[in-house]
């Protein structure tokens, strides 16, 4: 049992030092790229960069070579299948930390893990202004299919990722199987369910349902439970959420989900402030300045997760949309944040439990003007929905939507008010 406590102890250590020379060198990208990403989150309707994928573009840098230590500290994974294609992403973090331009990166997917049986292969650019992520869509796959994905860059390889086409549309397959999970708090524990996920041999996809980070300064939300961030600051400033993103994509049994399924992939409230309603801020902060912060932790959710979108250039951000595996399941992924009417504010039912729990307010909770999805999400659902040919249509979204009520019987109920139960005309 000493020899095992003992490993146990030098993999935890270990662990650490990557941890801790990953955030290192995430800061001193940030510094070096700061300046551009900033300007890329500041004007709502421009341009973003340009994250097309092509197997013909130039690389735009050539000698010396750009990366001289391993560039894929935070692993790979993919996202957002289609029949015929699926969104890789990897992020260039070496540890020396020395990246400044946008980087060339080459991208091949093959049907077997020695790479002998290549179907598609691209470049794509790992943008300096986007945190050198990489979103390459690799296109042109059959569907209902299991691939191998790797990057490379110099002299470079990536970790091997599994990924998956979703079927066809008229379709029906005979089986789906898919985890997923929410909350993941660095302070709150290990990612133990991780390794078990990864040890499910016939997944076919992984969804996440927000909370992928937490945003307070360390030992902010609770007392710690094993391990600590670390990072005595609360996530403000487009650097704070790359460096919080950078030390959970530091977890190997994290790295080990992404790289064994396909992930479809939400937010709630901490990818940006606690209890957050569109753009008001838990402790109601000036507006202008919290759609600042709302903008850059966008751009980093963004920048670390593998999604079929187009970067974010300001505070608004649509990231609700729907995936199919033939006619068998729709996923109707959601955003209960950015939309959403603020919570009620009344007086908390027991203090000591905290003010998200009260009694609810029947007026309030019974207007329509009460919404968790917006006018927009809300009728792009219904309608969506309606028309569905899907056997089954699964919603992908952050909060209880049953009924609840703290008290049996009582009435009005004791609800907590930062889920459905707060908007019930809605629900």
């Amino acid at each position: 049992m000493r020899e095992v406590d003992d490993q146990q102890r030098h993999r935890l250590t270990r662990r650490g030092f990557l941890a801790g020379t990953i955030a290192a060198a995430v800061a001193a990208a940030c510094s070096d790229s700061s300046e551009d990403a900033t300007s890329s989150t500041a004007a709502p309707g421009s341009e973003p960069p340009d994250t097309s994928v092509t197997s013909t573009q130039a690389p735009t840098t050539t000698s010396p070579p750009p990366v001289t230590s391993d560039p894929f500290l935070l692993g790979v994974a993919s996202g957002d299948p289609l029949p015929d294609s699926v969104i890789l992403w990897t992020m260039l973090v070496p540890a020396d930390g020395t990246l400044t331009d946008d980087i060339q990166v080459q991208w091949d997917v093959a049907l077997d893990d020695a790479f002998t049986e290549v179907v598609a292969t691209g470049t794509a650019t790992a943008i300096a202004a986007l945190g050198h992520s990489v979103h390459a869509d690799a296109s042109g796959l059959d569907p209902d299919t299991r691939y191998l994905f790797r990057f490379r860059v110099g002299e470079f390889t990536s970790p091997t990722g599994r990924t998956r086409t979703f079927a066809a549309p008229g379709t029906t397959p005979g089986r789906f199987t898919f985890a997923f999970s929410s909350c993941q708090n660095w302070e709150q524990g290990y990612y133990a369910a991780y390794r078990d996920l990864a040890e499910q041999a016939d997944l076919d996809a992984f969804v996440f349902l927000g909370d992928y980070i937490y945003e307070y300064a360390t030992g902010g939300y609770s007392d710690p439970r094993g391990r600590t961030t670390g990072q005595d600051f609360e996530c403000v400033s487009l650097d704070q959420y790359r460096q919080r993103y950078a030390l959970y994509r530091s977890d190997p049994l994290l790295q080990q989900a992404h790289a064994h399924a396909p992930w479809i992939i939400t937010w709630d409230d901490h990818e940006v402030d606690n209890d957050y309603a569109g753009a008001i801020s838990q402790d109601d902060d000036d507006m202008a300045t919290f759609l600042e912060r709302r903008a850059a932790a966008y751009q980093a959710w963004y920048e670390f997760m593998p999604v079929r979108l187009d970067a974010p250039t300001g505070p608004n951000f649509d990231i609700y949309r729907t995936f199919s595996h033939g006619d068998l399941v729709s996923f109707w992924v959601l955003d209960t944040r950015q939309y959403r009417a603020d919570q009620q504010r009344n007086p908390a039912f027991v203090e000591s439990i905290g003010e998200a729990v009260q009694v609810r307010d029947e007026t309030l909770a019974a207007s329509i003007e009460q919404s968790l999805l917006g006018t927009d999400q809300r009728a792009w659902l219904l309608d969506g929905v309606k028309q569905s040919a899907a056997v089954w249509d699964v919603l992908a979204q952050q909060v209880f939507m049953f009924g609840g009520n703290a008290v049996q019987g009582s009435d009005p109920p004791i609800v907590v008010v930062d889920t459905w139960d707060g908007y019930a005309a809605e629900r």
